[in-house]
């Protein structure tokens, strides 16, 4: 999840409205609608009016929105597992070293 919305607000910060941008960004808010398990609603039809116009402060807005409720959700993740979410592990690190991915 943390991959994906780095993803999305790394493409929005470029601010370039390329075919491969718009189509690594549909991929991105799509694999968080996956992950999350909340459905197209909160990613692709919050975000496809903005995408359409490649309108960079709404585009903007929602990317700061995706970090909050990343937040947000690690936060729920941990206080009910009780233990702290791998997932919720910074941007750039790795939750798991890498000899234990082989």
């Amino acid at each position: 999840m943390n991959h994906c919305i780095a993803k999305i607000v790394e493409i929005i910060s470029e601010g370039q409205s390329d075919r491969r941008a718009i189509l690594q960004l549909g991929y991105n808010l799509g694999r968080l609608s996956e992950l999350t398990g909340l459905g197209r609603e909160p990613f692709w039809d919050a975000w496809k009016d903005a995408v359409a116009a490649w309108d960079l402060p709404e585009l903007t807005r929602l990317a700061h929105n995706l970090q909050l409720m990343e937040i947000s959700l690690s936060e729920s993740i941990e206080i009910r597992s009780g233990a702290p979410n791998p997932e919720a592990a910074p941007i750039g690190t790795f939750a798991q070293p890498a000899s234990e991915l082989l």
